[in-house]
């Protein structure tokens, strides 16, 4: 009983490695340091393939969520522009940490991924 049971949970910690390790895509965020209340900042996604090759023609999503807080996050659809780069626009409320939530769906393979980062207000204006 014991030796059946060690055995299935590592059956079960193999599949879940090999589930969760879908390194696929290499992704790069590019977050400015700073927002002005009010106006779009542009959040960019590098996106490349599991050779490094820009991955062209995907759709791309982004969800952001501000750590710590429960106030609704920031939905946006990316917009590619070339060569593995996508981007989109988000008006920030508050300066902090946030959670870049990313979905991506190429070719029928579908990947689910979160980047952090920080932004402040932006005070030279």
């Amino acid at each position: 009983m014991n030796k059946k049971l060690t055995s299935l949970i590592i059956s079960l910690i193999i599949i879940l490695i090999t589930g969760c390790s879908s390194n696929n895509f290499e992704i790069k965020l590019v977050t400015p340091k700073s927002f002005t209340p009010g106006q779009s900042t542009p959040i960019q996604l590098k996106i490349l393939d599991r050779d490094g090759k820009p991955v062209k023609g995907a759709e791309v999503s982004v969800k952001l969520d501000m750590q710590g807080m429960s106030h609704g996050d920031i939905s946006m659809k990316m917009q590619e522009t070339g060569n593995g780069v996508y981007v989109g626009q988000a008006k920030f409320e508050m300066e902090g940490d946030y959670t870049a939530a990313i979905k991506i769906d190429y070719n029928g393979e579908k990947w689910l991924g979160e980047k952090r980062f920080s932004i402040v207000y932006n005070h030279a204006q």
